[in-house]
């Protein structure tokens, strides 16, 4: 048997997808490579639905832990000690995974996946408990067996090629593999929420082709594209990679000032935008756009302006933080590692030219009458063709940019 420990990766929702399951695994495997790229040779099997990675004896454990932690479709991993079958041989194994540990109760858990094995789980579990507390006596530890709330648990999974052996269940960030749902476009500002709306979609195996709307810096080092690329770098690792476009849109701001109504700025900015993105949504073949939107957070994020700004899209807009408050977004930031991104100081186009009263409740045909005197076509053109493209790949770990490729001149069409 192997003698490096075995990364042991649990999946739950990908068991629903019946006759579909083995393209959901494809990709949840095509992942689990990608992420543990770089680290010399990796054997990933499934065998009976959980998913073995065996790594090479010059890999770090540490680094490869690491990694599992950001692959959606995980959603709980253990690090396990590989035996055979054998009841005594399992004994064995499991005193060596818990003799360093410091407890005075413990427990027992097995599953068999194999149910030929001339044993149940629960004779398996009261031999190897039986085992185990004497060990622990015999080494002079005062323990005992607790079924309800031991301080550590032996968990044994029989396989039909071997028994895994480990103490220990780690939540993975669970989630659909990635790249299983097709493309979107997301409204990137740079803020807390449109990062953490992202990350939700990806996790739901949405791919992500990220829109920054950028203005002029009010201060020295206040530009928001630096702070929009961090994020994008900090997003890439969970679907292996992303373009990121980078949209001028102070001058385009200024039409809208000089042609509408005051009260209407930001909903006809927001407008714009999505007309904009939408725009780049067509050229890649994306299904839609994501928004960070939280219902009620600010003026533009009533239920009426929602429905007014979403109203100039053909493609749907989707809004998964709609239901969400802004402490709930914040944990959820802290989690994936953009929280103190956005915390940094960056001048965010929305609020230029913030009118004195923005509109709380406008409906689309307000919005409509807002725009007549705009030459929408051409602004919407005028945003496309002044789009920067990056592209970023995660590769071995790391997350490096492609070389810049110009755009190709029919994307406004």
């Amino acid at each position: 048997m192997n003698t490096m420990p075995v990364l042991v990766l649990h999946y739950h929702e990908m068991w629903l997808k019946g006759g579909n399951r083995s393209f959901f695994l494809h990709k949840f495997t095509d992942s689990i490579h990608q992420h543990l790229g770089g680290l010399g040779p990796v054997r990933v099997a499934h065998e009976d639905g959980r998913v073995l990675v065996t790594l090479g004896t010059e890999a770090s454990l540490a680094e490869a832990v690491e990694r599992v932690k950001r692959i959606f479709g995980v959603a709980h991993y253990s690090v396990a000690a590989e035996c055979g079958r054998d009841l005594a041989e399992v004994e064995q194994t499991a005193w060596a995974q818990l003799e360093p540990q410091l407890f005075r109760s413990f427990a027992v858990r097995a599953r068999r996946a194999d149910k030929t094995l001339p044993f149940k789980s629960a004779e398996a579990e009261r031999q190897i408990g039986r085992f185990l507390l004497d060990a622990a006596r015999a080494a002079g530890r005062e323990v005992s067996v607790n079924l309800n709330r031991p301080e550590v648990t032996c968990f044994v999974e029989f396989t039909r090629n071997r028994a895994l052996v480990f103490s220990e269940k780690i939540p993975g960030p669970g989630g659909m593999a990635a790249n299983t749902a097709g493309k979107l476009v997301c409204l990137l500002s740079g803020g807390y929420d449109s990062a953490v709306a992202a990350y939700r979609m990806m996790k739901r195996g949405a791919r992500l082709i990220f829109v920054h709307f950028h203005g002029v810096a009010a201060r020295v080092g206040e530009a928001s594209e630096p702070v929009a690329r961090d994020i994008v770098k900090t997003l890439v690792p969970y679907q292996g990679g992303a373009r990121l476009y980078l949209v001028p849109f102070y001058e385009l701001q200024r039409e809208i000032l000089l042609g509408a109504p005051e009260e209407y700025r930001i909903l006809l900015y927001r407008r714009l935008m999505l007309r904009i993105a939408e725009k780049l949504a067509y050229k890649h073949h994306a299904l839609g756009m994501v928004t960070g939107d939280s219902l009620a957070q600010v003026a533009s994020q009533t239920l009426h302006n929602m429905n007014a700004v979403g109203a100039v899209a053909r493609l749907p807009v989707y809004r998964p933080l709609v239901g969400m408050d802004k402490l709930e977004i914040l944990d959820l930031a802290r989690k994936i590692g953009t929280y103190d991104i956005s915390s940094e100081r960056f001048t965010d186009c929305c609020p230029v030219f913030m009118p004195r009263r923005p509109r709380l409740y406008a409906g689309v045909e307000e919005l409509d009458r807002a725009e007549q005197r705009l030459d929408i076509p051409s602004l919407v053109q005028r945003g496309v063709a002044a789009a920067k493209r990056e592209i970023y790949q995660f590769v071995d770990g790391k997350v490096v940019e492609e070389p810049h490729v110009p755009l190709p001149a029919s994307i406004g069409a």
